[in-house]
């Protein structure tokens, strides 16, 4: 199952990846879409022939975070199997994050219609870095509870800040396609109730969002770890719960 999905994956790269060192070389570049778009100022290379998965973590305490909890569990079954492979978090709370704002927004516009000013370049360098980040990783996990029915806010601001056309997506004739392709992603989420059935699914602004916007960007290939339940569930059998699922998932991604 996962040998077929890493092939689905290799065949989905095309130009994006170069075959070569088995198939971990990337030499990636963002893509004129449109006249007038948002571009980086260069190319993006990895040539050091190492995996290379990002973590976004919008979990908060790990001590009272399931998703935390669980993306600690994932991450140690994940090494210990593949110990040579580099994992870098992007801790969403860190205030020293980009506080993405309307002067961002100006900034960008006026480089869409080709009218910018000298500022504006340095006003969305943050921007680009996150964006190259993103492309130097090879798998993503995105670790995140259910607030009010979707995202804490913190990860909402993230995906308004990497999502920009010309960067991550470009729009074509027949609608946007995603630059970031062949690329794995794992979802870990959890909610004090049970929102994969029922009348309650309808509720769920949290996983098909996420799933829709980094499909958007080219994360198609998605696994899931849902802890669901939270409030209802003893600890005990939780944790039992996100062991087994951790521990099937390191396996396979």
């Amino acid at each position: 199952m996962f040998a077929g999905r890493r092939q689905q994956s290799k065949f989905r790269l095309g130009n994006v990846l170069k075959a070569a060192s088995l198939g971990l070389v990337r030499c990636c570049s963002y893509i004129s879409a449109f006249q007038g778009e948002v571009k980086s100022s260069e190319d993006l290379q990895k040539a050091n022939g190492r995996v290379q998965i990002l973590h976004l973590n919008s979990s908060g305490s790990d001590e009272r975070s399931w998703t935390g909890i669980a993306s600690k569990m994932f991450f140690t079954a994940y090494k210990s199997r593949n110990c040579h492979h580099i994992i870098k978090e992007v801790n969403l709370w860190d205030k020293e994050l980009l506080q993405y704002d309307l002067s961002h927004v100006a900034s960008k516009m006026r480089m869409v219609t080709g009218e910018d000013k000298p500022s504006d370049k340095e006003n969305f360098e943050p921007v680009e870095k996150m964006v190259k980040t993103l492309f130097s990783a090879d798998k993503l996990v995105v670790s995140c509870p259910m607030w009010n029915y979707s995202i804490p806010y913190v990860l909402k601001q993230y995906i308004d800040c990497v999502v920009q056309p010309g960067m991550t997506f470009r729009e074509t004739s027949s609608g946007p396609q995603g630059l970031l392709t062949g690329r794995l992603l794992l979802l870990i989420t959890s909610s004090g109730g049970d929102y994969s059935t029922g009348s309650m699914k309808a509720l769920d602004y949290q996983v098909p969002y996420l799933k829709d916007i980094f499909g958007l960007i080219g994360f198609t290939d998605v696994t899931h770890i849902y802890i669901k339940n939270t409030a209802h569930k003893k600890r005990d059998e939780l944790m039992r719960f996100i062991e087994s699922r951790c521990l099937e998932e390191a396996a396979k991604f």
